[in-house]
């Protein structure tokens, strides 16, 4: 976490249009042989100038509408744990599908985020049950699965105990019901 946290970082650094250098501990020798140009400020610093990283592959192509990144990956494998953690994959990979499938559906917003976070539409978001949530690493695998190829493109709402109110009743999983859209 640390690791990405200071790569974050670096990358808005680099981002900026000032081209100061970042004051870092040198810690290991091959963080040196990176750095063409060390001058020393202190004995216990050096200066290090900035090298941009290297392009890293962020997005994975959705249906060629719109990609998605890692964070919004974890997003939906949060939303995911809050709203099916208990359910069978199969329902798990159901709900994966209601937020991607409303982000290609000109009905609701065009992004992960915007979609997750619409006024009355996942409780499962909200507080209290959020914060007994956490981001699993099966969840995110089920995610970048059903991103590549969904299990169900016609999937827009669920609802435990009975059909939502809205759209057209498909089928119940476990304890979803499950509708498309009208």
């Amino acid at each position: 976490m640390k690791k990405c946290i200071a790569f974050l970082l670096m990358m808005v650094f680099s981002l900026t249009t000032f081209s100061y250098a970042l004051f870092v501990p040198i810690e290991t020798q091959e963080v040196a042989a990176i750095t063409a140009v060390i001058r020393p400020a202190t004995p216990k610093m050096k200066y290090i100038p900035i090298i941009p990283p290297p392009p890293i592959k962020e997005t994975l192509p959705v249906e060629a509408k719109f990609s998605v990144s890692d964070d919004e990956i974890a997003l939906i494998a949060l939303l995911t744990m809050a709203e099916a953690g208990c359910e069978c994959e199969e329902g798990q990979r159901l709900v994966i599908d209601t937020v991607l499938n409303r982000v290609d559906d000109p009905h609701f917003p065009d992004n992960i985020y915007d979609v997750v976070y619409q006024r009355n539409q996942y409780a499962g978001i909200q507080s209290p049950y959020i914060d007994r949530c956490w981001v699993k690493d099966e969840l995110v695998q089920l995610v970048r699965e059903e991103i590549e190829n969904r299990t169900n493109y016609d999937v827009i709402f669920f609802r435990t105990r009975r059909y939502s109110d809205y759209g057209v009743p498909m089928f119940q999983i476990e304890h979803h019901y499950f509708s498309s859209y009208d």
